[in-house]
């Protein structure tokens, strides 16, 4: 069969620009361009390159309305809404700068003390580290924990809640 030219089988790909615009619906009231595609367990929204890359939905908006986003940076929303793909509500920045918007917006779930499954000590341990004259090294043996963490614990600046 030289000279035999073989038929691509299926349909031509999509341009990603046509499938990222098929895959949201604008909410009036806020504006936000809801993804109805796929969407990860975080609520960000999903789509693939033909070479089968997933690429989140909100970078994709980010690009093709404002241009490239610079390595190592975050594309962040201000309407706190993942599924939202509205350039508009898009900014970049570091993650230092998501960080602060996140905690600035209230969306940081505190949990002091015993409540935060990262705790090593009880409310009573850190009563005692408190109460105890022993050096920080002493202490910071007894108890588990690092002489820094005492130190900030005798300070008031960790478990400041007691």
């Amino acid at each position: 069969m030289a000279g035999c030219v073989m038929a691509r089988t299926g349909r031509p790909e999509t341009p990603l620009y046509l499938r990222f615009l098929a895959k949201f619906r604008i909410d009036p009231p806020t504006q936000c361009w809801n993804w109805t595609g796929a969407a990860c367990r975080q609520g960000y929204g999903f789509l693939k390159r033909k070479d089968g890359v997933q690429l989140r939905a909100h970078r994709v908006a980010y690009e093709l309305y404002n241009g490239e986003i610079p390595p190592g940076w975050c594309v962040c929303h201000r309407c706190d809404n993942p599924r939202c793909v509205n350039p508009a509500h898009l900014f970049v920045g570091t993650y230092r700068d998501n960080a602060a918007d996140m905690v600035a917006k209230g969306r940081v779930a505190r949990r002091p003390g015993e409540r935060n499954p990262a705790a090593r000590l009880t409310a009573d341990q850190v009563r005692c580290i408190r109460s105890e004259t022993g050096s920080h090294a002493q202490l910071a043996r007894r108890f588990g924990v690092s002489p820094t963490q005492v130190g900030l614990i005798k300070r008031g600046k960790r478990w400041a809640h007691l």
